[in-house]
């Protein structure tokens, strides 16, 4: 009753998140290089790549998302913005041994752990990144709100602005006794099961 993505959404491999310090520099360049390809070539100098910046608030614990050049939030940033993060990292990583081991390169630059891992992460979670700059100043976060809550079984997104929205959570759907291999699949789209 699950397709083959379920096996590649999920976050099951508890080693991963440790950041192999062997792997050679030129292989950890060539991880960012394919990962965020697209993000290499941006102007991160640029106010509108820039934007804004994901924060903390202080009254909820909550991910906020600010205006970076409008509101005093750059000391509070999260590490919320891959694409900017890599190629800062990828940068860093010119003029480096390719035989290096990348270890040596995060003792001296430590800020740029979080990139190597999500570098070395990347080959066994397809879907593991948004591919989208995710504090540019076209940035819709009720998109990424959209992607993460489908995970849940979010449908029925009713937008209140462009910041948050309203969703159902499993509207409509059968219980476990009520599956099929003819239903399984449909049942969230209606029109398409009947």
């Amino acid at each position: 009753l699950v397709d083959g993505l379920a096996d590649c959404m999920a976050d099951s491999n508890t080693t991963a998140f440790r950041i192999d310090g062997r792997m050679p520099v030129a292989e950890v360049r060539r991880l960012i290089a394919e990962r965020f390809d697209w993000a290499l070539g941006q102007d991160w100098s640029a106010k509108a790549n820039c934007a804004r910046a994901w924060y903390v608030s202080e009254e909820k614990l909550e991910p906020r998302l600010g205006e970076r050049f409008e509101e005093p939030i750059e000391e509070y940033e999260q590490p919320l913005a891959p694409a900017r993060d890599a190629a800062a990292a990828f940068e860093a990583l010119k003029g480096w041994e390719d035989a290096a081991p990348i270890a040596r390169f995060l003792l001296q630059h430590p800020e740029h752990r979080h990139v190597v891992r999500r570098a070395q992460i990347a080959p066994i979670a397809p879907y593991g990144e948004i591919r989208d700059n995710t504090i540019g100043d076209t940035l819709l976060p009720i998109d990424m709100l959209r992607a993460k809550l489908s995970f849940f079984g979010a449908t029925h997104f009713d937008p209140r602005s462009d910041r948050w929205v309203r969703v159902s959570m499993y509207a409509g759907a059968p219980y476990p006794e009520e599956l099929n291999p003819g239903t399984a699949d449909l049942w969230v789209y209606p029109d398409s099961a009947e």
